[in-house]
């Protein structure tokens, strides 16, 4: 177990000039073991919004498993390692919210009044149970230990290590079988999309 654990792959947590790291898998394209067609279709999803939601499950269970305690980020210039997270759930504070377009606000609405949204208007209606938000520390994991660091460590939390570092490495074959499978399911649709622009003109004042 312990040879196991210092010999994983670690990856930094934050820019390569933090020396933060903890465990890591590299995910990169070219590391994934595809080819041909299925090579080229996925160097062209990389990126794209509707793959991430496609591919994150296995990470918001996992994340929601530990309690918010650990979770899995990407990292690197192109996103290229799935490093393991420490984390928390937080409460942001937020107590009532616009209907419309959905302001957050740090005020309650009290009953029988009517509590203006400051952007839009519409009246904020209270939230119906507190919000919970997910932060991602950026410190290291298992940070500087080698074998003999590991070694020291009593049975049971060794073991515990190891079952957090192998359900983390579960995680990370997960999302790479998810990557696949949208490969192997999906197309892309190129279409073009119309913005709203708000644009200034001089128009002459009628007399």
């Amino acid at each position: 177990m312990a040879k196991f654990l210092s010999s994983h792959q670690r990856y930094s947590t934050m820019g390569s000039n933090n020396r933060a790291e903890s465990y890591a898998h590299c995910v990169k394209v070219h590391n994934l073991g595809l080819r041909g067609t299925q090579l080229e279709k996925a160097y062209n999803l990389v990126g794209m919004n509707d793959l991430l939601e496609q591919i994150d499950w296995p990470i918001q269970q996992f994340t929601e498993e530990t309690n918010g305690a650990y979770t899995v980020g990407f990292n690197g210039r192109s996103s290229g390692y799935m490093v393991l997270y420490t984390g928390e759930y937080y409460d942001p504070g937020y107590k009532s919210y616009c209907p419309r377009c959905y302001q957050r606000n740090h005020q309650t609405v009290e009953e029988g009044q009517q509590a203006p949204c400051g952007v839009c208007r519409t009246p904020r209606v209270n939230y119906s149970s507190p919000l919970r938000f997910h932060r991602v520390h950026s410190t290291g994991i298992d940070q500087d230990m080698v074998l003999e660091d590991f070694m020291d460590l009593s049975i049971g939390s060794l073991k515990s290590k190891v079952d957090l570092v192998r359900r983390f490495d579960a995680v990370c074959d997960e999302v790479r079988n998810e990557f696949v499978g949208a490969i192997n399911d999906f197309m892309i649709v190129e279409e073009t999309i119309m913005v709203p622009k708000k644009v200034r003109r001089l128009e002459r004042i009628d007399n």
